[in-house]
């Protein structure tokens, strides 16, 4: 499933799902894990996934979790 940032620019896919977090797989060649909170959700729609929040802001606020750890 893909991630869309508030711009509407794709960020990463959906690789998997905590109780409170989606865990967002960045990267074409170097792939980085980040998990982001359910509350930085703005809406799943059409099989895509829209944070309230753009690209830049996925290095901020949300950590970066190590590939499969979650």
């Amino acid at each position: 499933m893909k991630v869309k940032g508030h711009d509407g620019h794709t960020i990463g896919r959906v690789i998997g799902l905590t109780a409170d977090e989606i865990i967002v797989e960045k990267g074409i060649l170097r792939h980085r894990d980040y998990a982001v909170s359910l509350d930085d959700v703005r809406e799943v729609a059409h099989g895509e996934v829209q944070l309230m929040h753009g690209n830049d802001s996925l290095f901020s606020a949300p950590r970066e979790v190590a590939h499969g750890s979650w």
